[in-house]
């Protein structure tokens, strides 16, 4: 019933914003911090600290297997290199800094090496001592030391984002605003390093008359509506370059890179020989706060220091998403750490599914809003009743996971869940059994 009434209803509004800080407030370090050496997709690295050993901030702690590196975001011991959940629900070896107040490394102790004009080995050696993946290479993902990596096609494009695919974070759109010279620094050393690559930089379209003087003449520039809808990436990418990349590929595997806004401010301090990449930008909206704000906090702050440094509580709400409400990660603990993420959408007053796993009314709403066009409600049925060789003749894997069909469907089925474990499937051959009430 509750189900049918939904289905009558106004087709629900897409989360935005109503109002916000603009000020990105720095907050204080941590008594300690969890760095994960694993992230899905991107990289794994191996420690080169031990338990016991004394760190500065920004000294590297971990390196993959092509030698990017992963940085140390506060000063102080080791405590343990263990296993933790990250905020987006990996199980990831991970290394425990305790805080002890020690200095930082200096600049010149963080940076041997000399840029070389126009010389891209030392500019990506320069960037890997900081912890800045060089973004016209892969991470490496695999440590072993057998078995090639794979030939990389020449970058023919390279996409800045300067404006998060969740209307609710703001983290890119304030530092492209207050940082537009180190922005416009940044394209061109990207030019010099690739030239004759097609540079492309989004932005919100209410700042086209301001963007348009300053970035002109280094970037195509592609204008994006404060809407969700016109905001997904891979949408944004797929028209950009005429085609659409599945989600389970590597964009780098087609010649095309993409980064964001605060990662490109980071080569730029790599390569000006500033400052390591310890610390991240996230925006802290929710459902009963009245204005965002957006915060600075060291990589591999818990959940809880974070929210507590804006006199927040994650008990107080009745759901903490990290990420935004779309395509965010619902977490069980406040001590979550927050490396790379963007968005923390606090939800006070949750609505629980009236099933666990209601069936489908066939009412064709979530078909209708995919941007890809999978007929959603027959490839979860087939998921869900494990004909998963069936499921995978509709392409379940042109899914983004954007959540657009969650949002809109009546019945509140776990719609991304069941097209996320029909591709892992199809990726690791990973099996998994719905049952109502029961695990996965």
């Amino acid at each position: 019933m509750q189900g049918l009434l939904k289905l009558l209803k106004k087709e629900p509004a897409l989360p935005s914003l109503a109002a916000y800080d603009p000020v990105i407030r720095q907050i204080d370090d941590p008594d300690h911090v969890v760095i994960p050496l694993e992230y899905p997709g991107r990289v794994r690295y191996l420690p080169i600290v031990e338990t016991g050993d004394t760190v500065r901030k920004g000294q590297v702690i971990g390196k993959s297997r092509v030698g990017n590196s992963v940085i140390a975001s506060i000063s102080g011991k080791v405590k343990d290199i263990t296993t933790v959940w990250t905020a987006q629900s990996v199980h990831s070896p991970a290394i425990v800094i305790e805080n002890d107040g020690g200095e930082p490394l200096a600049p010149e102790e963080i940076f041997d090496t000399n840029v070389r004009q126009g010389d891209l080995e030392s500019a990506m050696d320069r960037m890997r001592s900081a912890g800045v993946a060089p973004p016209w290479t892969l991470s490496g993902r695999e440590w072993e030391e057998e078995g090639e990596l794979a030939d990389l096609p020449p970058v023919n494009t390279v996409i800045i984002t300067g404006v998060r695919q969740e209307t609710t974070i703001l983290t890119s759109q304030l530092l492209l605003e207050q940082q537009s010279k180190k922005v416009a620094k940044g394209l061109k050393q990207i030019a010099a390093f690739i030239p004759g690559a097609r540079i492309c930089l989004t932005a919100p379209e209410h700042l086209r008359s301001w963007a348009e003087p300053i970035f002109n003449d280094l970037a195509e520039l592609v204008f994006l509506r404060d809407n969700y809808t016109a905001r997904i990436e891979r949408e944004v990418i797929a028209t950009l370059i005429g085609h659409r990349i599945p989600n389970r590929e590597s964009y780098r595997y087609h010649g095309i890179t993409v980064l964001d806004v605060e990662y490109l401010l980071a080569m730029v301090d790599a390569l000006d020989g500033v400052a390591a990449l310890t610390q991240k930008c996230i925006t802290i909206s929710g459902t009963t706060i009245d204005k965002a704000v957006t915060v600075r906090f060291p990589l591999g702050s818990s959940l809880a220091h974070v929210l507590a440094s804006q006199g927040l509580k994650a008990s107080d709400f009745t759901r903490p998403v990290v990420g935004g409400p779309m395509m965010g990660f619902a977490q069980y603990s406040d001590q979550a750490p927050l490396t790379y993420n963007n968005g923390i959408y606090l939800i006070a007053d949750d609505v629980n599914p009236f099933d666990t796993i209601a069936p489908c009314i066939n009412c064709g709403r979530c078909a209708r809003v995919c941007p890809v066009n999978i007929q959603v409600h027959l490839v979860n049925r087939m998921i869900e009743f494990g004909q998963l060789e069936s499921a995978r003749t509709l392409h379940p894997e042109a899914c983004h996971e954007c959540g657009l069909c969650a949002h809109v469907c009546p019945a509140e089925r776990p719609i991304v869940q069941l097209l996320h474990f029909c591709n892992h499937d199809m990726i690791h051959g990973e099996r998994f059994t719905w049952a109502a009430g029961g695990d996965s």
